[in-house]
């Protein structure tokens, strides 16, 4: 009975865990998204780093990896293509596409993190 008993609250500590560990990793991967994202912003007459879009592109690649076990892959890949998009509009210089490209991106990932915070609105 004592095994039992042990087992469940085990059992019940690690999900709990594991949830707290989901919810953590996932706020914090997506305010750094969001942050470098921010950093990309400039003004009319300013061009994009492309040097630093790419660094961000493989940063986004290597956490994808690691969302995929806690969030659908189609809404995933929808930011890693539209991600592309942007690489390409910016080696390209069309700054006007890069610019929406940027702006669906950011409302993208704002959504994601809406979408899978513990909220009583998510939960209900």
């Amino acid at each position: 009975m004592k095994y039992k008993v042990a087992a469940v609250v085990v059992t019940l500590a690690l999900i709990l865990g594991l949830g707290v560990f989901e919810q953590i990793f996932i706020k914090t991967t997506f305010e750094e998204f969001n942050s470098r994202l921010d950093s990309f912003i400039v003004e009319e007459d300013e061009t994009y780093d492309l040097k630093q879009i790419k660094e961000t592109q493989e940063w986004w690649e290597k956490r994808h990896k690691y969302l995929e076990l806690f969030l659908p892959h189609n809404q995933l890949i929808e930011i890693s293509i539209t991600y592309g998009e942007l690489v390409g509009a910016v080696a390209a210089e069309d700054f006007d596409s890069a610019q929406a490209l940027l702006n669906r991106i950011r409302q993208t990932s704002d959504e994601f993190e809406d979408m899978y915070a513990l909220r009583i609105g998510n939960i209900i």
